[in-house]
């Protein structure tokens, strides 16, 4: 009976580590989408009120990568909207000012799962942006937002080429060198554990 609990423990364990281990595997473009995502909600209520019908003219200043992902995005998200870029039209309702954006993606540290051992990643996502809805009749401010936020969690290091996406180079980041004392305490703890078990093990089959 002792030996069934043993089992039990060392299974609920894995279990809880596995479960553990899959958690915040969301890529790059993910992270910063749900960023996005974010930030748009007052806008995306402001332009309710506007109206489906009129016409939004994206301003740009740059054909930057984070830019235009910027504007693609923006245009997905509202494509209800009759949403143009550059227009250079009379038709136009409303201007919408992108400027100042910066998306990025940085892994500040390198490490392992104190518990399968798994290597893991510290990422950090950020985005900053500009965005301002000028009324074109008049050239006055409808809405204004300064947005600068970030998000911090990890991911498995073996699912690294998941994570990135290799069509923006924004996706990508370099990786930190792993902390020595990290490569030589944790496969101590490993063998340790491993060692206990086994010794537990056989204590209560001898009893």
């Amino acid at each position: 009976m002792k030996l069934k609990y043993l089992f039990c423990i060392f299974s609920f364990i894995i279990l809880r580590g596995i479960s553990f281990s899959q958690d915040n595997q969301v890529s790059n473009i993910n992270a910063v989408d749900n960023l996005l995502d974010e930030s748009l909600v007052p806008f995306s209520n402001k332009l309710v009120l506007l109206g489906e019908g009129k016409f939004y003219n994206i301003i740009t200043d740059g054909n930057k990568e984070q830019h235009l992902f910027l504007i693609e995005s923006i245009k997905r998200k509202f494509s209800k909207y009759k949403i143009l870029v550059n227009e250079d039209s009379g038709n136009i309702d409303y201007i919408v000012s992108i400027k100042n954006p910066v998306i990025k993606i940085k892994y500040n540290n390198l490490f392992s799962d104190r518990l399968l051992g798994t290597k893991k990643v510290a990422r950090e996502v950020s985005i900053s942006y500009d965005l301002e809805l000028i009324d074109q009749k008049n050239s006055s401010s409808l809405y204004l937002n300064n947005f600068n936020k970030k998000v911090i969690d990890s991911f498995e290091l073996d699912k690294l080429n998941i994570v990135e996406d290799h069509r923006y180079k924004f996706s990508r980041s370099a990786l930190p060198e792993e902390n020595t004392l990290n490569k030589l305490l944790f496969p101590v703890l490993i063998i340790a554990t491993s060692a206990a078990a086994i010794i537990l093990f056989f204590i209560i089959r001898s009893k």
